[in-house]
């Protein structure tokens, strides 16, 4: 009984190590892991007077020092992905600039391997959530909506109120409704607006919903969402078209 129990550990052994082996883990979990096998085969020293202090702190200065040094890492990488993207290109770059390129093309290729890179290196952080949204952007100028859409769609599907995720919002509805799809969009916009959904701002989210039923050509329907924005929302920076669609019966 021993032995079979011996083999079955050590094939589980194994198995762990091959799916170690198969896996690159990132450098943060291999962290946590060391710190919490450490701690569970430790635990009775580490309860012993300030045996706990002192582990809990040198397992949390590890931690924040080593999520500080990469999200430094990041910051300078997604800065300079953001200089490729926004570089000046052929004769119009200046002399003095520092990045330029001789054509779009190579603008959009060298952005893409820099946001590529930040979003593979840098996991789990906010730039990498930025470099996808900018890499979604390069498919859309290169004519690519598809996966535009796509890459936009994957970052939307976290219902959450973070910036980013607000800004691939913004960006696919936009998509979408320029290729007529916008219909498929109204429920979730329906969320937003009646604050269940928090993608977007609820007076964000009527006003493209209002935006979507003028282009369907229900000017009703439009123009009963632009009054509730006007109405309940004053300080709304879209309160002032929206009162000018209004105005102008749509």
């Amino acid at each position: 009984m021993r032995r079979a129990s011996d083999r079955t550990q050590g094939s589980a052994t194994v198995g762990r190590r091959l799916t170690r082996k198969q896996i690159k883990k990132d450098e943060f979990i291999s962290l946590v892991d060391r710190a919490v096998q450490w701690t569970g085969e430790n635990w009775r020293q580490a309860l012993i007077g300030l045996g706990a202090v002192l582990a809990v702190a040198l397992v949390w200065w590890g931690v924040t020092a080593y999520l500080g040094s990469r999200t430094d890492a990041a910051s300078q990488a997604i800065s300079t992905a953001l200089e490729a993207y926004n570089a000046p290109v052929g004769s119009a770059a200046p002399a003095d600039a520092k990045v330029r390129f001789a054509t779009d093309a190579e603008r959009l290729a060298a952005a893409e391997k820099a946001f590529k890179s930040v979003r593979s290196r840098y996991r789990f952080t906010p730039q990498a959530k930025v470099a996808e949204l900018f890499l979604a952007h390069i498919a859309a100028d290169r004519g690519d909506i598809p996966e535009a859409i796509r890459r936009l769609g994957e970052i939307a599907s976290s219902r959450s109120s973070d910036p980013v995720v607000r800004l691939a919002m913004l960006d696919l509805i936009r998509l979408r409704v320029d290729r007529g799809e916008g219909m498929q969009l109204v429920s979730e916009l329906e969320a937003m607006a009646a604050g269940k959904d928090p993608r977007l701002p609820r007076d964000v989210a009527l006003f493209h919903l209002a935006q979507i039923w003028q282009h369907e050509g229900k000017p009703e329907e439009a123009a009963k969402l632009y009054r509730k924005l006007v109405e309940g929302f004053p300080d709304s920076p879209y309160r002032e078209e929206a009162q000018q669609r209004l105005a102008s019966a749509l």
